[in-house]
Order: structure tokens, then sequence, then C-alpha cells
């Protein structure tokens, strides 16, 4: 049971983390969310990791060092894809499809790591592949002109799920080899370094130049993802990956909970029944 419990705190960290990325994208767009929930977050990595440093250094970090920035270079490739559908899409139909990178580190560590699922785990595989079909693709316009429609931010929702699920996988091993901390504060220090490059290459502004930054906003989201991270590593000390992974993803129903809440979103039948169907293989993925 005590395994449980980081995972379901990273949950709650994430969901409500996205839910107000996704109010922030859409004032000042997905890259400076970006970069500046990442600055944030780091900046309470700091705070915790100054007064611990000695306890928390480790000699096998510089050998890890080329996994973590390949986990870096995911973690930015999901973020901006990610981002970019909550821009312009529903919450509540592209956060269930980003959360869907669970099944993707757990089939992953089935592979490589020889973990096993039950019966009823391959059964919640298939529900949350159902899940994801139903929610993105628009059945009655596939019928109506044979051709397939992708509902708005399902693109970039689908290519969050597999560059987060793959870096998550990735990051167990230097969590495991390292310890808990200096994997998840690295990955994120270089992260920062390679969008900070991208944007000055593309002359993109650091500061949104026509109103107000939500720097309290900004703050919130960074600090909450950085705990989600944080309580992830955790977990995965304790228990499979297959088993944390899966349940920390199941963030999805706090967005999508949040996202119908205060946003007022409206959903199909469809969009309904495809969402709990993930959400559901999410949950019975984990027992």
């Amino acid at each position: 049971m005590h395994a449980i419990i980081p995972g379901v705190v990273s949950m709650f960290s994430w969901g409500v983390a996205i839910f107000l990325a996704a109010i922030v994208s859409r004032k000042i767009g997905n890259i400076l969310t970006l970069l500046w929930m990442q600055v944030f977050g780091l900046l309470v990595g700091f705070l915790y990791y100054l007064p611990n440093v000695h306890a928390i250094s480790s000699p096998n970090l510089a050998a890890a060092l080329p996994v973590i920035f390949v986990i870096a270079i995911l973690q930015l490739i999901a973020y901006l894809a990610f981002y970019k559908g909550l821009e312009k899409g529903q919450v509540s139909l592209v956060s269930p499809l980003g959360a869907s990178w669970g099944l993707i580190s757990a089939l992953l560590g089935v592979i490589f790591y020889k973990e096993h699922f039950a019966f009823h785990q391959v059964g919640a595989v298939l529900l949350i592949l159902a899940g994801i079909i139903g929610l993105s693709i628009d059945i009655k316009k596939l019928f109506s002109s044979k051709k397939v429609a992708l509902t708005v931010g399902v693109k970039e929702g689908v290519i969050a799920m597999f560059a987060w699920g793959i870096s998550l996988f990735l990051l167990v091993m230097p969590t495991k080899s390292v310890n808990w901390f200096l994997p998840t504060f690295v990955f994120r220090l270089i992260l920062i370094v390679c969008l900070s490059l991208y944007m000055m290459a593309t002359k993109t502004p650091f500061i949104q130049k026509k109103g107000r930054m939500p720097w309290g906003q900004l703050f919130v989201i960074g600090a909450f993802d950085f705990a989600a991270f944080m309580s992830l590593s955790l977990g995965e000390l304790q228990a499979n990956s297959s088993f944390i992974l899966p349940i920390a993803s199941a963030y999805a129903l706090v967005t999508v909970a949040l996202a119908w809440i205060f946003l007022k979103e409206k959903m199909t039948p469809r969009h309904i029944i495809a969402a709990l169907a993930i959400i559901a293989g999410i949950a019975a993925i984990s027992i």
C-alpha cells in the first residue's frame, strides 16, 4: 500500500499542474509556458538541493548523463506537443491521451525488465487502446467521408504520450543507479538550456510583449510539476515501473474533472465513454 502513495501524489500534482498549464498556454503560448514553469520548478529543486547537497551527491551521475540528456530531449518534445494540444484542443480530450504514457512505460517495462502483467492488466491495455481510438477519431466523419478525421489536439496528445512514455521509462535507470533526486533535477536543467537556445535561435521573446505574464500561475505549475517528478522517483525505488507509472499517469482523472468544473467543457457521449475507458484502463493496470 505504501508504494501506491507516491503514484497518487504524482497523479494529483500533475493533474493540477496540467490543468493550470492549459489555461496559461492559451494566454502566452506553449513555449513560454514550458520555459517558465521549468525554471520555477528548478528553483523549487534548488531550495531542496542546496541544504542537502552532500547527502544527495552521487559519483554515478557522470555515467548517467547521456541517458539523462536523451530524457531531457524527449521531455522537451512531450511538453511542447502537449501544451500545444491543450492550447488549441479541449483539456478533457487532450489530457487523457497524454496521460496514456503510462501504457507505453508499462509495456517497455515488460519488454526490457521482464516485469509481468496479470490477466486483468492485459485487458486494461486493450481498454486504453480502445479509448485512445474512440477519443481520437471522429467516427461520424470517418463513415461519411471514408477518411480518418482526428479530433483537434489529438496528434499533439499522441506525440506527448509516446515521448513521455519512453522518457519516463528511461528515467528508471538513472533513478536507481544515481538517486531519486539528481536525474530529474539535471534533465530539467538540460531542458531549460536547450529550449533557451532554440528560443534565441528563432528570436522568440522570453517574456510576452503584450499583456501581463501570469507569474503566480507559472510558479504553481512548476512547483506541482517538480513535486510530481520527485514523488514518482521515490515510488520507482519502492515498486516496479510497470506498477507505479500507470498510477501516476492517471492524472487525467484530475485534469478532466477540473476542466469540466471550471472550464465548463462539453463532451459528446463518445468522448465521455472513450475518456472513461482510458481512465479505467489506467486504474486497472495499476491494481
